[in-house]
């Protein structure tokens, strides 16, 4: 259900009228056509009429604001189906056409549809088709695919996401082949119409893209993603929309956020709130406070709970309280309930602001009394350090946390003075009073307590050191966490819970990442205490290394308390690429995973069919990196073989050719070499005989003749 801009103020409609995501403008402007707008609404059309350069949105504005005119006198527009045929055919009176389709009463829209269709609609000027896509996404049918479809292609991202709304509506099936190229769309309006109609084919990668949009940098793409995520089943969305929640502080966002949750309030949604409102701080937390507030009252508007609106709040309260105290046990291992005092402190104030009277705000507003101020000086002046010295060591204690702020800085250099004298409750108190009225300077002051041997004091400085310097704190915590007094454990454990977001995030995975095992499961416990989603992706990560049954088995049910679709492909994931004596855990930390998700997507799907989808997303993901190496190998080996020529500016085809060609002539060589061999030798035995035969002729002759 879209955000009824009755709930939205004055200056955010005239913002999205006028923002740079017309088809956002558009959707807007077709609420407002429905019903009787409000005078102050008709005024912001008309402001954002004067102000809106884009031709089709203006021209959408105009129409939207003549028929606000109109009903705003009590008139009606109506036009004969004669008189549509003549506005068909007179391109001077678009403004009137537009107004005539806008009015079509739902027992003429047949013969209306007929006459426009033999019209050419889709040739007409652009600014009147999104007029068009309306009508027949109201009273079109499959007929009317061709001429829409043909609109998909437009360069207006207005006219492009009219035209695929109305074909969501009057031709799905046919609508896949379309959207899956605009999914990737440069224009955003365009990208979130078509990640809305791709959930009807696929879940999680619409989901996928949605998310993206909505954890986006730029502010515009969150709120269009909050828009089209009202289109999608709300259980698939509330736990990343709390994660935003608690991510983003941008007013607008958080609006928007809130109006989402009261118009899908559940039992469980305050709790869930709640619960992450304690790590935030300033005014992101007062926002999210206002938001929680506004999804108890609708609860009650809705008859879902029985009590006022304040008597859940305190209600709420005990059972956050309840809850954090028992995980709180749980992980510093605490059986003895006197030692968890103080208890409530980490939870945030949860009044409902009540309804002053006029009478009760004039006298907020009107000055303090004289005589009051006076008695306030008076008590302040009789607090004095002259007897300190005399005093019995509880009453120390008591005029120490009885302090207040003027005289803890009148008399800073003697408190300093005295934390080097003072022992055990005396000196734990002192730290208390740094920790609630010093500054980020005194830390230096307190830090070397944290080396403390007394349990009072080291308590003491734990919890100023957690409001003084957070980030040396954290160097410490996780032995005091681990600590063998058990009062040390739950402060540390704590104190762990009210630190910022980043310093928690930074912690739990540096517990999570250790080697060693006391560690890890010291991480996976503390996990529960904080917001899952400071937790989400180092547990995930921690899923993939855990080499331990008790502790994988712990990470799982941490998993399954706050299971979605992602969580359950990523734990699909792990266990295919888990080791073959790690598989039975795995595959019952899906499992369970998938159960616990059915149930929270209100059986939309079985547990069976949820695996069945990871598994057929993991395949697919596996196909797509096969085929990347295999195109990558291809390539690395003709790159390979290229590189000795490539070095020289020889091209792979050159140094082939050269190759064949050196093959040539080395044959070619050697054939020749062996013939010259063959001849050289018999010439040689020709000598050689020649040269014997010469000889014994000579030899002959001297014998014959005697000589």
């Amino acid at each position: 259900m879209a955000i009824s801009n009755s709930e939205l103020g004055a200056q955010q409609l005239l913002s999205v009228l006028t923002g740079e995501n017309g088809s956002l403008a558009l959707s807007y402007l077709q609420e407002i056509d429905t019903r009787k707008p409000a005078r102050d609404e008709a005024a912001i059309l008309k402001k954002a009429y004067s102000t809106v350069k884009n031709p089709v949105l203006s021209f959408q504005i105009k129409k939207s604001l003549r028929l606000a005119a109109f009903k705003l006198k009590g008139a009606k527009f109506k036009v004969s189906l004669e008189g549509m045929e003549k506005l068909l055919k007179d391109t001077n009176r678009l403004d009137d056409l537009a107004l005539a389709i806008a009015t079509v009463e739902t027992a003429e829209a047949f013969l209306a549809a007929d006459i426009i269709r033999s019209s050419q609609w889709q040739n007409f000027p652009d600014k009147i088709l999104p007029s068009f896509c309306l009508f027949f996404k109201k009273h079109g049918s499959i007929q009317d695919s061709n001429s829409l479809q043909e609109l998909t292609r437009h360069p207006d991202p207005i006219i492009i996401t009219s035209a695929l709304a109305a074909l969501e509506k009057i031709d799905p099936e046919n609508l896949q082949s379309i959207i899956i190229p605009l999914l990737n769309s440069p224009q955003t309006q365009v990208k979130a119409q078509a990640i809305q109609a791709f959930y009807r084919w696929n879940k999680h990668q619409a989901l996928q893209h949605l998310l993206k949009m909505l954890f986006s940098k730029n502010e515009q793409d969150v709120i269009l993603a909050l828009h089209h995520a009202n289109y999608f089943p709300y259980p698939e969305l509330e736990s990343h929309l709390i994660r935003l929640l608690t991510e983003v502080s941008s007013p607008p966002v958080l609006m928007r956020i809130s109006q989402i949750f009261k118009n899908n309030a559940n039992i469980n949604l305050p709790f869930r709130i709640y619960w992450v409102n304690r790590s935030l701080s300033g005014q992101h937390k007062s926002l999210v406070k206002g938001i929680l507030l506004g999804v108890v009252r609708s609860l009650a508007d809705k008859n879902i709970i029985d009590v006022s609106a304040q008597e859940y709040l305190n209600d709420l309260k005990e059972k956050v309280r309840k809850e954090e105290l028992k995980l709180i046990k749980e992980s510093c291992k605490i059986d003895d309930d006197t030692e968890l005092e103080e208890s409530d402190s980490l939870l945030p104030s949860l009044e409902e602001p009540p309804k002053e009277t006029k009478k009760e705000s004039e006298k907020k507003n009107k000055p303090a009394p004289v005589k009051s101020t006076l008695k306030e000086k008076k008590k302040e002046l009789q607090i004095s350090f002259s007897e300190y010295a005399n005093l019995k060591p509880q009453e120390k204690v008591k005029f120490i946390t009885r302090l207040p702020e003027k005289s803890f800085k009148e008399n800073k250099g003697k408190l300093v003075d005295l934390l080097k004298t003072t022992k055990s409750k005396e000196l734990a108190a002192l730290i208390k009073i740094f920790g609630k009225f010093g500054s980020e300077d005194d830390a230096k002051i307190i830090e070397k307590h944290l080396k403390s041997e007394d349990a009072d004091v080291l308590c003491a400085a734990i919890k100023t050191m957690g409001k003084l310097d957070t980030e040396q704190l954290c160097l410490y915590l996780p032995q005091y966490m681990q600590d063998k007094n058990g009062k040390i454990r739950m402060t540390a454990t704590r104190t762990f819970v009210t630190i910022d977001r980043e310093s928690i995030r930074s912690l739990l995975t540096s517990l999570l990442t250790s080697p060693n095992v006391k560690q890890r499961s010291l991480g996976i416990s503390t996990s529960m205490l904080v917001d899952f989603n400071i937790v989400r992706q180092p547990l995930l990560d921690c899923l993939l290394k855990e080499n331990s049954v008790e502790l994988l088995e712990k990470i799982g049910m941490v998993l399954a308390a706050n299971p979605d679709r992602e969580i359950l492909y990523y734990t699909f994931k792990a266990h295919q690429n888990s080791r073959p004596s790690m598989k039975q855990e795995f595959n019952q930390i899906v499992s369970m995973i998938a159960e616990k998700l059915s149930v929270v997507l209100n059986k939309i799907n079985t547990p069976e069919e949820l695996v069945e989808e990871a598994e057929k997303i993991y395949l697919e993901e596996k196909e797509k990196e096969k085929q990347k190496k295999d195109k990558e190998g291809k390539k690395d080996e003709k790159e390979k073989e290229a590189v000795d020529g490539a070095d020289i500016g020889i091209t792979e085809d050159q140094l082939q050719a050269e190759d064949n060609s050196i093959q040539a002539i080395l044959s070619s060589q050697d054939q020749g070499s062996k013939a010259k061999r063959a001849k050289a030798t018999i010439i040689i035995w020709i000598l050689v005989a020649v040269a014997w035969g010469g000889a014994f002729a000579l030899l002959l002759v001297k014998l014959l003749t005697g000589e």
